[in-house]
């Protein structure tokens, strides 16, 4: 079932970058904010889960394997999910419940089709109210969060924010561990097993900034790279001659 749940993924994603105010955002935005997602617990490229969603799209009838099983499970995660066996688990109690429910309409359809019309009727005012309720409690409900120069903070909704793409839907993650760096020949740039702590990217002046977990940049929205040694020699400090300098 990993077609469905990729498939899954991309739509909540692109609904989520709608609501931030993206109008129709494309294939390639929307696999670069489900990378970013996904690799803030195993970093892995928006143009592989591209290929994944075209592969997917164009089998109408069969499956798709994504062979990484730590995406499989960040995707599922992504999705409310505890893991991809709780997906699983989950999708298929649905699935029994929709054969139930089909089962009971079977018996109903005759009476259904002699009050079509006033049943048509009443779900459409019945579904408007629904939609306008719902839509009110969204906005006022959900949590929101923007960018204040070096972190992002819960703020309270605000319709010109929105339109303007500056407000964004909370993620705790982003609350507790995206931060604006400011590095120098002191700070720690790779873990002792290599792995990357900075990432960067350039601002809309085209001036680096250094942040301190993989994702998008908060004002470009374009994805941040690892930083590298030849980076740091040539843009934070060149007095570094050795990789070994870099780790803690």
């Amino acid at each position: 079932m990993h077609k469905d749940l990729l498939l899954k993924a991309f739509e909540k994603t692109r609904e989520n970058l709608i609501l931030e105010g993206v109008k129709s955002p494309s294939l390639n935005k929307i696999a670069k904010e489900l990378s970013a997602i996904i690799s803030e617990s195993f970093v892995y490229g928006d143009r592989s889960l591209r290929d994944f969603y075209k592969e997917a799209v164009s089998k109408v009838d069969n499956d798709i394997e994504i062979p990484q099983p730590q995406v499989i499970v960040a995707l599922a995660k992504y999705l409310g999910y505890m893991d991809y066996k709780d997906y699983l688990l989950k999708n298929e109690l649905e699935e029994k419940a929709l054969t139930t429910k089909h089962r009971g309409q079977t018996k109903t359809g005759n009476w259904v089709k002699k009050n079509s019309k006033w049943i048509k009727s009443f779900s459409i005012v019945f579904i408007v109210g629904i939609i306008c309720f719902l839509g009110y409690n969204y906005f006022n409900k959900q949590r929101w969060m923007e960018w204040n120069e070096t972190h992002f903070v819960e703020v309270a909704f605000d319709s010109e924010k929105i339109k303007d793409g500056v407000l964004k839907l909370y993620k705790e993650e982003r609350i507790r561990g995206f931060k604006k760096l400011f590095p120098n020949c002191e700070s720690t740039f790779f873990n002792g097993d290599g792995a990357v702590k900075i990432w960067y990217g350039k601002n809309k002046d085209k001036e680096l900034e250094y942040f301190s977990s993989y994702g998008l940049h908060p004002e470009t929205g374009k994805t941040l790279k690892p930083i590298t040694k030849y980076m740091v020699k040539k843009h934070i400090c060149k007095s570094f001659s050795s990789i070994k300098a870099l780790v803690e």
